[in-house]
């Protein structure tokens, strides 16, 4: 009996194994999931989730930076790439080849936006980052941050209706640009 009971102890250890491996390797569902995973997983500097989020030679390359670099230096890259953005802007792109997503990024910084183009293909387990055109800067009339009103402003009183209907005017605080 104590046999057999060792033997369903193992088997049950072996399908929980395989099933945390399974949901470990489970990739983001969509393509717009895989790229917030990216940049979550850069900031994190978690370097095995990063490249996990990868596919093809993008990823055969990224690796051979790390053994390069090192796995710190490469997690310390990576938190530096992902370091001050403030905000991430996702849109399907266009004229993407057949058996690929294309999404166009837009990363927003303090200073600036960098415009940026990623493809990515569906694996049957989820989405990977196939690949990643060069950044293109833009600097933004106004910096990320800048107030577009008076916050100190205080509203003046509505002048009176001469019409004597109901309707009152909202006095705007927004300055102009």
């Amino acid at each position: 009996m104590s046999k057999r009971l060792a033997q369903l102890a193992v088997i049950a250890a072996i399908v929980t194994a395989a099933f945390w491996f399974r949901a470990r390797e489970r990739l983001p569902e969509s393509p717009e999931a895989a790229v917030n995973a990216l940049f979550d997983a850069a900031a994190q500097g978690d370097d095995a989730a990063y490249l996990r989020l990868l596919g093809g030679e993008l990823r055969k390359t990224l690796e051979s930076s790390r053994g390069q670099l090192g796995e710190s230096a490469f997690r310390a890259s990576l938190r530096r790439s992902a370091a001050g953005i403030k905000g991430l802007a996702v849109s399907r792109g266009e004229q993407a080849p057949p058996d690929r997503v294309a999404l166009d990024l837009d990363l927003v910084f303090a200073d600036r936006t960098e415009r940026q183009r990623m493809l990515l293909v569906d694996t049957g387990r989820g989405f990977t980052i196939v690949a990643m055109e060069g950044a293109a800067m833009m600097k933004p009339p106004v910096a990320y941050g800048t107030p577009v009103y008076d916050e100190g402003a205080v509203p003046s009183p509505a002048p009176a209706n001469p019409g004597g209907g109901n309707s009152t005017a909202v006095p705007s605080t927004a300055t102009r640009w």
